[in-house]
Formats: structure tokens, sequence, C-alpha cells
């Protein structure tokens, strides 16, 4: 992990990629320990990301955007939208859709590509008008060389990052190191429709209950929000929507909005930009009125109290 940025706050790569909006929530005890190593180029990117603690990524993507993500390692279950990931497997992405990520002890690389040029890019390479339609999340079964091939023309993009010495947040990729890399990708993609044995999600009402509520906590105050709000957003009884929770991520409703308020609060006390006045403050913000009972909470899913975590930003 060396050559990784390390960072202990939600990272800003999460918040300066082509996404509408993302919400990152620790679901487990333990550190998140966030890492990052990213390259841009003017019509693509490419980020490696490492995390620790078991936490549930959600992210809104910009329409015009598609790529691939491809799971490294990880311990347990590798959950995108709720496929479950193999050592085979390569996830397209199209940026019209929403989706969310579940994994513990994490490492994942992502490339995204604007839709109309790699649409341009497999025209000119297959000799025939070609454009990629919007499309749902797919989780395409490659063979094991055909995936290394695809995780090889990434890792040569990502030389492109700035050392860990640099205050650079990410690499600019030369435009003929770009272009070089769309081709590969255009070519793989072609390449990969005639090898890939491809799934979608097959728990659709499933996950549609849970958009409908994840959406509803992006746009709303997620320390206000109960249960009985998610039942409202996702228009089903209790009993449904713990059903859709647990058989796509396996948490609860309650245990989701509990560790996101926690999460909350822990980013906001790492805020740089706008910090709390007291852990107090922010904790009755959302919802903890003991204070006790709250500091007993936050250490046993960080592993240390907010006033530590408050002194350590500080300094």
């Amino acid at each position: 992990m060396a050559d990784l940025r390390e960072q202990e706050a939600l990272p800003e790569c999460l918040q300066l990629l082509p996404v509408a909006a993302s919400q990152l929530v620790q679901l487990d005890r333990g550190h998140l320990s966030l890492a990052r190593r990213e390259v841009r180029g003017r019509d693509s990117f490419v980020v490696r990301l490492m995390t620790g603690a078991r936490s549930i990524w959600t992210s809104v993507p910009e329409p015009d955007w598609i790529g691939y993500t491809i799971p490294i390692t990880w311990k347990g279950d590798y959950l995108l939208n709720g496929m479950s990931a193999t050592r085979a497997t390569v996830f397209r992405l199209d940026g019209a859709n929403e989706f969310d990520v579940v994994a513990e002890s994490r490492d994942f690389v992502t490339v995204g590509i604007r839709r109309s040029v790699m649409s341009r890019m497999i025209s000119g390479l297959t000799g025939r008008g070609f454009a990629l339609a919007v499309d749902t999340h797919r989780q395409l079964h490659v063979p094991e060389a055909h995936r290394e091939r695809l995780l090889a023309i990434l890792r040569k993009s990502l030389a492109w990052a700035p050392s860990n010495g640099s205050e650079a947040a990410f690499g600019r990729l030369p435009r003929s190191v770009e272009a070089a890399m769309i081709e590969a990708i255009a070519d793989w993609t072609i390449e990969a429709d005639q090898l890939n044995y491809c799934e979608t999600v097959n728990r659709k009402s499933e996950l549609r209950i849970f958009r409908d509520s994840i959406r509803g906590i992006i746009e709303a105050d997620c320390s206000v929000l109960t249960v009985a709000d998610l039942c409202h957003l996702a228009g089903v009884g209790k009993s449904r929507l713990h059903q859709a929770f647990s058989e796509i991520y396996g948490v609860s409703p309650g245990a989701y909005l509990y560790r996101l308020r926690l999460t909350s609060i822990r980013n906001k006390l790492l805020s740089e930009e706008a910090p709390p006045k007291s852990v107090k403050d922010v904790a009755i913000q959302y919802g903890f009125v003991s204070s006790g009972q709250f500091a007993r909470a936050y250490k046993s899913m960080f592993g240390e109290l907010p006033s530590q975590t408050l002194r350590a930003r500080i300094k």
C-alpha cells in the first residue's frame, strides 16, 4: 500500500470524480484506512481505491460516463448492487444509473470514459457506426487472462499518478497516453462482448426499494430520518423494507441509518472547511442526546473517542 495516498476523512477523490453525489458509510468496527491513487485525462479517469472496515459506497454518476470496476482483493463478499464478485468478475458501469458497493478490506480499480468518446473509438476500430446506449450495470465473467489484460492497461496509466511526496491530488495523463489507453480499452470491450457471460441484478424489486431509500437519504437530512421515513420514500411497509435491505446488502434499515449518523459525525469532526464548535453540538445535531452513550458508540465503531478525533484534526 506504499504507493497509495492514505486519508482518514471521506476522500476528496469521491467528490472530485464525475458524480452528481456520493456517500460513504462505515458499517462495521475498525478503521476505514482509505487510500487512493488517481490519474485523469481530458475524457477519462483511472482511480485505484483501498478501504479497510466494511463500508457501503453509494455513487450517483453523471450520465455521459461509462466504465469498468475491477475488484482486486477483498474480504468476505464484494457486492455491487447486490451482485457478488468472483475472481473472474469485471463490473461494467453505466453513468445513467446509481450504484452501491459493499465490501471489507477491498482493493479495486475503476476507469471512467466519456460515452461519446468510447463510442467513436469503437466505431473506428470496427469500421461501422456504433453508439453506446444507456444500459444497466452488468457483471462480466471473463477469462482470467482477459481480466488481467484490462488490469495491466489501467496499471500502466496509473504510473502517471503523483508520488506520495507530491501535493497534487491526482496525476495528469498526456493526451497521447490517454488516447492509447482508451483505444486499448475499446479493443478490450469488443473482445469482452464476444467472450464473457454477463449478469444483471436478479432481485430488481429489492434493489428498487433499496435505491429509492438511499436516494431519499442523499437528498434529505440524514440526521432526522427514521425507518418510517424510508418506508414512505420507498412506498413499502417495514417488513418489506427490512427484507430489501437485508437481501441486497445484509444490513437492516435501522442499522444503516445508525451507522450513517455515526459516519456523518466523524466526517464533521474531521472537516477542514466547516468544523463543529464542539463534539456535543454535532452529536445533538444527529440525534445523540446522551453524551456518554454517544461516546461509547463512537469509540466502539472507530476505535477512538470523538474528542480524540476532533483534537487530531486541530493538530
